[in-house]
C-alpha cells in the first residue's frame, strides 16, 4: 500500500505543479490598449482641403437652376487652399494656406484665425461662426452650418491633404 500512496502523492504533486505552470504561463504582460486620439488631436493632425460643400436643400438660383454644391461657385484659386489647425498652450489657432494658385498676386500666402470646440465636442467654432461637428477621423473633417441661405444648410467636407 505504501507504494500506491507514494504514486498518488507524486501524481498529485505533478498535477499541482502542472496547473501552477499553466496558470503562471498564462500571465503575460498585457499590451496596453492603443491610445485613441481626441477630437482636437485629430483636427490638428492634418492639413485639410475642401472636398465638397453640399447644400441641403439645394438653393434655387431662379430659372430652374438649383445649386447643390457651393464648390461650383468657387474659383480654382480658392479650391486649392487648405487649413492647418493647432492647439498649443490652451490657444487654438489655424492658418489658411493659399495653395499654388492665388486669386490675386497681392493676396498673402497665409492668413490666421482662431477655432474652438465645445466641451461636449459637438460644436466647432471658426472665427466666431458656429458649426455642428458631423465627422472627424484620420482622413475627414465634416462640419455643418445650419440656416445658411434660404434656410439651407451647408456642410464643409474637408479631406486630408495629400
Amino acid at each position: 500500500m505504501k507504494k500506491n500512496t507514494f504514486k498518488l502523492g507524486t501524481m498529485a504533486a505533478v498535477v499541482v505543479a502542472g496547473i501552477s505552470l499553466m496558470a503562471l504561463g498564462g500571465c503575460k504582460d498585457e499590451t496596453p490598449a492603443p491610445k485613441v486620439p481626441t477630437k482636437t488631436e485629430l483636427i490638428c493632425a492634418n492639413n485639410w482641403e475642401i472636398a465638397s460643400l453640399p447644400i441641403e436643400p439645394a438653393l434655387d438660383l431662379g430659372g430652374g437652376i438649383k445649386l447643390t454644391d457651393y464648390m461650383q461657385m468657387m474659383q480654382d484659386c480658392e479650391k486649392d487652399n487648405y487649413l492647418k489647425f493647432s492647439a498649443a498652450n490652451g490657444i487654438k489657432s489655424y492658418v489658411t494656406n493659399e495653395g499654388l494658385l492665388k486669386c490675386s498676386p497681392t493676396d498673402p500666402d497665409t492668413t490666421m484665425g482662431v477655432w474652438g470646440l465645445s466641451a461636449d465636442e459637438k460644436t466647432f467654432t471658426l472665427d466666431g461662426d458656429n458649426f455642428k461637428l458631423i465627422l472627424i477621423d484620420d482622413n475627414n473633417l465634416h462640419v455643418r452650418m445650419d440656416s445658411f441661405l434660404q434656410n439651407s444648410s451647408i456642410t464643409f467636407k474637408f479631406k486630408k491633404k495629400q
